[in-house]
């Protein structure tokens, strides 16, 4: 399931690989200006970005910051599934890259990228940046333990950890599915755990921290593995 990061991605002159890189705003919107900076390296890697921000109140202060990055803005409404939908539909790019605003990506994320596309087998897979968790709280470390047992062995990562996947194949997987919470477990229940790459480069998290919160995603895995439907679990956390 892991795939190694990489210090250079190829021979100079080589083809620019077409990326679109989906940003929906959500609760961490004051870490749009961060996760838009880690993407400015994407030229120098060989990938040419198109970054779409999908914003579903339309703020002047988010448009501010995505058109100063160089973004595409697009108003959107429903749930954040539907969000999402709403930026792959429009996005043009061969490559899939799909953020939430509070994610910061570091250092080594489009080498990694562009290994992880230039590879024939990968057309038909998706991967996920490890998870770390931006705080120094000393729960921080248990919530990055939760994830990595929940990446090995579920094969069930956050969407906070962003998703890297060609357009096409996420829409022969029927795209993103139009649910406010879980969207991120159906993509990985539809891809399964032998489709699915988890870089060694991190994805730089907020985490949300309290005794409901993580009750709440725990009891949302156990019935999701349990297969519960997705669309009864809205009110479990995120």
């Amino acid at each position: 399931m892991r795939q190694d990061a990489a210090a250079v991605v190829g021979p100079p002159g080589s083809r620019q690989l077409s990326l679109s890189v989906v940003i929906v705003v959500d609760r961490d919107v004051d870490r749009l200006a961060a996760c838009l900076q880690a993407l400015a390296t994407a030229p120098r890697r060989g990938i040419d970005p198109e970054i779409l921000v999908v914003d579903p109140d339309d703020s002047p202060a988010v448009r501010e910051i995505a058109e100063a990055a160089g973004a595409r803005i697009l108003p959107a409404t429903g749930s954040r599934g539907a969000l999402f939908a709403s930026g792959t539909k429009a996005a043009t790019g061969e490559w899939l890259l799909l953020l939430r605003s509070g994610t910061v990506l570091e250092r080594g994320w489009d080498a990694t990228l562009v290994v992880f596309a230039h590879e024939e087998r990968n057309r038909e897979r998706g991967a996920v940046y490890s998870y770390r968790a931006d705080s120094d709280d000393p729960g921080a470390r248990c919530i990055e333990r939760t994830v990595r047992f929940r990446n090995r062995w579920l094969g069930l990562p956050s969407g906070a950890q962003g998703l890297v996947i060609r357009r096409r194949f996420l829409t022969h997987l029927g795209g993103v599915p139009d649910l406010n919470r879980g969207e991120d477990l159906v993509l990985a229940r539809r891809l399964g755990l032998g489709r699915l790459a988890l870089f060694d480069v991190t994805a730089r998290v907020r985490p949300v921290f309290g005794a409901w919160p993580a009750l709440a995603g725990a009891l949302r895995l156990l019935l999701f593995g349990l297969r519960v439907p997705p669309r009864w679990l809205q009110r479990l956390g995120d």
